[in-house]
C-alpha cells in the first residue's frame, strides 16, 4: 500500500482520467457523461454489517473472482466527524495499520490509500472505519473505468457508474441488499446535471 496526499490523490486522478474518467473538484469526485446513473444503498446497522458491505464495496466488479482485483484507489475526505474520543480512535485505528506499512504521517496529513492487486484484504481493513466511524471517502477500482463508490458521513453509501451496462451489472451485485437509483446523488455526482 502506498499513501497518498490530497494533492497526490488529486494528481494521480486528473493524470489518469483517460483511464476512469474522473473529474475532481477540491475533494469532490464526479463523472460528466449525461448517462451517469447513481445506486444509493442504506447505510449498514451493525458492525457485521458494516464487514458485509465493505466486502461488497471492494469486490465491485470482480465479485465471481477475486484474482480480477487489480487495486484501488481508497480516498478518505473527511474523518472529522463526531465527538473527539470516537474521531480519535478511528485515526489511531488507521494511523497503526498505516504503520504496519512503514508510513507514520497522520490521516490528517496523508488521507489517500492505493492497494496493489494483492492487498485487496487490506483494502478492506482500511475501509472498513469509514463505515464504522462514519468518514466520507471513495473507492475507485484500478479494473474499471466505469463506476466508482462515496461513502457518506450522511449515513448512505453509493455507487456512481457511467453507463447503463455499469449500472444493470452494479446492481445485479447488490441486490441483496436493496439497492435504489439515486436522483439526489446523480445530482452531485454528474456534472451535466450541477
Amino acid at each position: 500500500m502506498n499513501v497518498l496526499t490530497d494533492n497526490e490523490v488529486r494528481k494521480f486522478l486528473t493524470d489518469n482520467e483517460w483511464h476512469h474518467h474522473i473529474k475532481v473538484d477540491g475533494t469532490d469526485l464526479h463523472y460528466a457523461e449525461p448517462g451517469t446513473i447513481c445506486i444509493e444503498l442504506k447505510f449498514p446497522e451493525t458492525p457485521g454489517k458494516a464487514v458485509y458491505h465493505t466486502w461488497l464495496a471492494s469486490r465491485l466488479g470482480v465479485m465471481d473472482n477475486d484474482s480480477q482485483f487489480s487495486g484501488a484507489l481508497l480516498w478518505i475526505t473527511y474523518s472529522s466527524i463526531g465527538s473527539p474520543g470516537l474521531v480519535q480512535t478511528g485515526w489511531k485505528l488507521v494511523e497503526k495499520m498505516r504503520q504496519g506499512f512503514g508510513e507514520n504521517r497522520s490521516l490528517e496529513t496523508a488521507s489517500g490509500h492505493f492497494f496493489r492487486s494483492d492487498e485487496l484484504v487490506d483494502l478492506n481493513a482500511f475501509l472498513l472505519p469509514c463505515f464504522i466511524f462514519g468518514w466520507d471517502a471513495y473507492l475507485v477500482p484500478s479494473h474499471s473505468s466505469d463506476f466508482f463508490v462515496h461513502i457518506s458521513h450522511d449515513e448512505y453509501w453509493g455507487v456512481v457508474i457511467r453507463s447503463k451496462e455499469g449500472y444493470i451489472q452494479r446492481l445485479s451485485e447488490l441486490k441483496g441488499i436493496n439497492p435504489i437509483e439515486s436522483p439526489s446523488m446523480r445530482k452531485r455526482f454528474c456534472s451535466s446535471e450541477r
